[in-house]
């Protein structure tokens, strides 16, 4: 008897360890995964934390403004306000395509020009085209004329840049943008001022083998390191020390802007190189210098020889010799067009069609 009472309070001590055991060790457990979950939702905090953290890091960069002396030509980019991107298109071939510098307000000297020597009529069967390249102006009378005239002649194309000399580097981007994207049957592009005057006839009897050359550039040629950079800033042609700084000299081939004959080819890899050519204000140092420099396998060829800047020289020469005169290129300006038109002139015959005969066709 005293047996089993031993034996029966062994087993209910024994149950009550056991129990007492069991209790504790579900406590400590209880008590870890509280410990392990406040932990893990500490790791949480501490990430999203991190994450807001970059997340504004990220949001600063982004927005934040980059500061650089860098700039590029802006008719790379800005829109055309006055376009006649259809004036190429209605022609399978194009003999000239004339690209004329020309400020806003030289009306009567666009309209002298368009009835003299860039008449395409006088060239027939030759076709020459031409647009004119013009920046804008504040003068509400004068835009609104530009307008009309774009109506009436559709050979206007006007970028939005402030037309201004300093500007002509757009001009030149801008006309190189347009020929890429609207007039690539043109047979070869010919860039001039306007106080220009090219002798179209003698072209087209002596020179028209420039239509067949590629990647080629016939100017009034100035070599490397020639040019003297002017830093004078009393100067019109005033470079500022942040360009070029160190050099004296002009470091490529480049042209005088004048009047200067590009093969058709060359224009699309010119408006490309722009995208890495930083802006520079010497339009022709840009446009017919430091962009060919960055195409590959480009010639430039003078004509030195058949170029005058003097309109008295020019025009003696052909009052004298008539189309014997050796000029092609020469400068006149609005009543010295017609003057110079008339001396060209004065030895062909026309058509009752209005052409004049060439050499080949020419009747005594």
């Amino acid at each position: 008897m005293n047996r089993e009472k031993s034996y029966l309070k062994f087993v209910r001590i024994t149950c009550l360890v056991i129990s007492t055991l069991l209790f504790l060790a579900i406590h400590n457990e209880e008590d870890h995964v509280s410990t392990v979950n406040e932990d893990i939702m500490n790791a949480d905090a501490k990430i999203d934390r991190l994450k807001m953290l970059y997340s504004n890091l990220e949001t600063t960069t982004s927005v934040r403004r980059i500061r650089t002396k860098t700039r590029y030509p802006d008719g790379m980019h800005v829109p055309f306000l006055l376009n006649n991107r259809n004036m190429c298109r209605k022609y399978e071939k194009i003999s000239v395509l004339v690209m004329v510098h020309t400020s806003v307000g030289n009306f009567w000297r666009r309209k002298e020009m368009r009835r003299t020597w860039l008449n395409s009529s006088h060239y027939s069967p030759e076709n020459l085209q031409v647009i004119f390249l013009v920046g804008t102006t504040s003068n509400k009378t004068v835009t609104g004329l530009l307008k009309n005239e774009s109506k009436k002649y559709h050979d206007i194309i006007q970028g939005d840049f402030v037309d201004s000399y300093r500007n002509l580097t757009n001009k030149g981007v801008m006309g190189y943008q347009w020929i890429t994207e609207n007039c690539m049957n043109a047979e070869i592009v010919i860039k001039i001022d306007d106080d220009a005057f090219i002798n179209f006839f003698k072209f087209f009897e002596d020179f028209s083998f420039l239509k067949q050359r590629k990647r080629f550039i016939f100017c009034n040629k100035i070599n490397p390191n020639s040019m003297p950079i002017i830093r004078q800033n009393s100067s019109k042609w005033f470079v500022s020390e942040w360009f070029y700084k160190g050099r004296d000299t002009y470091p490529h081939t480049y042209c005088s802007g004048f009047v200067v004959f590009i093969s058709t080819d060359l224009i699309p890899a010119l408006y490309q190189a722009v995208f890495t050519a930083p802006f520079f204000w010497v339009d022709d140092f840009y446009l017919f210098g430091l962009l060919p420099s960055r195409v590959k396998n480009v010639v430039h060829e003078n004509f030195r020889g058949n170029l005058t800047f003097m309109h008295p020289e020019g025009l003696k020469c052909y009052k004298e010799l008539k189309r014997k005169c050796k000029y092609l290129v020469m400068p006149a300006r609005d009543k010295e067009l017609d003057v110079m038109w008339k001396a060209v002139i004065a030895d062909r015959h026309q058509s009752i069609y209005g052409n004049y005969y060439m050499r080949e066709r020419f009747i005594d």
